[in-house]
C-alpha cells in the first residue's frame, strides 16, 4: 500500500467537516489529516469518528505534519492567521478562502510556493454536487477526485464566476418556496404540497443531470409542448426580465466578490424598494 500522504486543516467548519467526511468516508484510506483545534466540537469529532484523522495543538503543528496544508479560514482573519505561521518551500497549499487570489495568497505563505485554489459545497460529505479546483497540481486532483463532480478549471478568476453562482442556492430554495405558498393559498395540506414541489424539481434535476450533453435551452424547449402551460409560464417569466434580472443579481454579487459592491447596493431597480426579510413561513 502506497504511504497516505499528510494533510493538514487550518480553519475546521462547515465546508471542512463536509470535506473531511468525503475523504475518510466510504470506506476508503485517502489520507492522514490533521485539523486545527479551532471548532473543538467539530474536530473532537472528526477524530472519534475516523482513525486518520487527528487534532493538532495549534495551527503552526498542523503546518509542520503536513505536506498538504489546506486553508479555510475566513477571509477577514485570513491576513492575521497566516502571517503567524511558517511555511516550507516544499508544501503544497489548497485554499478554500473566497476572495484570496493565489498571487494573494504567495505573498502569505512564502517560501510554499504550489499554490491551488478549490470551492467545494456541503454535499461534498456525501460526495455529490459540484466541486470545482484550480491547480496545476495533479496530486491536489487526485486527493479531491470522486469527491463530487470534480470540475477543473485552466483560469483563476473563473472561480470567481463560480462562486458567484453558487449565491444563488437560496434563490432555488426560494423559488421553491412561492411555489409552494402558492400552492397552499390555494387549498393544498402542507404536507402534500412539500412533497409535491420537492418531488418535482428534484426529478427536474435528474433530467438535467442524465442529459447532461444537452443543453439547458434544448431541455427548456423539450419540457415546454408548443401552446401549452409550460411555454406560457416561460414565456411571461421572461417578458417580465426574470432570466435578466438573475443575471443582473449575479453581476451585482460578482461586483461584491471583487470589492465594487457591499452587501447594501441594491439593483437600480430595487434601489426604492424595502428589503424583504428573510423568514420562515
Amino acid at each position: 500500500m502506497s504511504k497516505l500522504p499528510k494533510v493538514g486543516i487550518i480553519g475546521v467548519g462547515t465546508i471542512t467537516e463536509a470535506l473531511t467526511h468525503g475523504l475518510c468516508g466510504f470506506g476508503e484510506r485517502r489520507a492522514e489529516i490533521l485539523l486545527s483545534p479551532r471548532n473543538e466540537a467539530i474536530s473532537a469529532g472528526l477524530a472519534l469518528r475516523y482513525l486518520d484523522v487527528s487534532v493538532a495543538a495549534d495551527n503552526q503543528a498542523v503546518v509542520d505534519s503536513s505536506e498538504i496544508v489546506i486553508l479555510a479560514v475566513r477571509p477577514q482573519v485570513t491576513e492575521q492567521v497566516l502571517a503567524a505561521l511558517r511555511f516550507r518551500p516544499d508544501q503544497k497549499i489548497l485554499s478554500l478562502i473566497a476572495t484570496f487570489s493565489v498571487e494573494r495568497l504567495s505573498r502569505l505563505v512564502a517560501p510554499a510556493n504550489d499554490i491551488s485554489r478549490a470551492i467545494p459545497l456541503p454535499p461534498i460529505a456525501e460526495r455529490q454536487g459540484p466541486l470545482t479546483l484550480y491547480t496545476q497540481s495533479e496530486e491536489i486532483a487526485r486527493l479531491l477526485d470522486g469527491l463530487g463532480r470534480l470540475i477543473r478549471v485552466d483560469e483563476e478568476t473563473h472561480l470567481d464566476l463560480v462562486s458567484a453562482v453558487t449565491s444563488l442556492m437560496g434563490t432555488y430554495f426560494g423559488m421553491m418556496g412561492a411555489v409552494d405558498g402558492w400552492l397552499i393559498e390555494n387549498g393544498f395540506k402542507p404536507e402534500a404540497s412539500r412533497a409535491l414541489v420537492g418531488e418535482l424539481f428534484f426529478n427536474l434535476a435528474q433530467a438535467a443531470e442524465k442529459r447532461s450533453e444537452e443543453s439547458f435551452s434544448k431541455l427548456s424547449r423539450e419540457y415546454s409542448t408548443a401552446g401549452g402551460l409550460n411555454e406560457q409560464a416561460w414565456r411571461e417569466l421572461r417578458a417580465a426580465g426574470w432570466d435578466g434580472q438573475i443575471q443582473a443579481a449575479l453581476d451585482l454579487v460578482l461586483d461584491r466578490i471583487y470589492g465594487r459592491a457591499s452587501f447594501d447596493t441594491r439593483l437600480p431597480q430595487n434601489r426604492d424598494q424595502y428589503a424583504i426579510p428573510l423568514t420562515d413561513s
